[in-house]
């Protein structure tokens, strides 16, 4: 694979992954019913008072951020190579990590039923985790020739 094609896959990479996530922005500008119905969906009888509302919008706010951050990104590779190698890293951490607890808790806890809703998270996790891996290889990948053009 050149390193053109590199640059360019990680370039697309990071707008699918940053933009995909400032879609959170809908969350954080819902109204209250639309909040009250996703929380009454998965997980039935939870009061949605201050707190969950606070982690609810809060949250989307963050990843809606970290979405514009990603993006950002991409405009200039170079530029930010250790940012984007970092979020990479930080995401095959963390969904990796969770992955691992969220799959040994369902295997130790074999007579659970698994709701929908399980299914969700992990799948979300998974997708952290691989595009977090396929992002920090590229950075890899790129990140020693980028380094050697700003020395000389």
């Amino acid at each position: 694979m050149s390193r053109e094609f590199s640059a360019k896959m990680l370039v697309v990479l990071l707008r699918i992954f940053g933009g995909s996530m400032m879609f959170a922005l809908i969350a954080v500008i819902m109204p209250d019913s639309w909040l009250q119905l996703a929380v009454a969906e998965v997980e039935p009888m939870t009061p949605v008072a201050v707190l969950v509302e606070y982690l609810a919008r809060g949250w989307s706010a963050f990843y809606f951020m970290l979405g514009g951050l990603i993006w950002l990104f991409s405009t200039d590779l170079p530029r930010y190579a250790i940012a984007g190698k970092w979020v990479g890293f930080c995401y095959v951490v963390i969904s990796g990590g969770a992955m691992a607890i969220a799959g040994w808790y369902a295997v130790s806890n074999s007579e659970w039923e698994k709701p929908w809703f399980f299914w969700v998270v992990l799948f979300n996790l998974t997708c952290g985790f691989t595009l977090g891996f396929m992002i920090f290889l590229l950075y890899r990948k790129l990140l020693p020739e980028w380094e050697a053009q700003h020395s000389e």
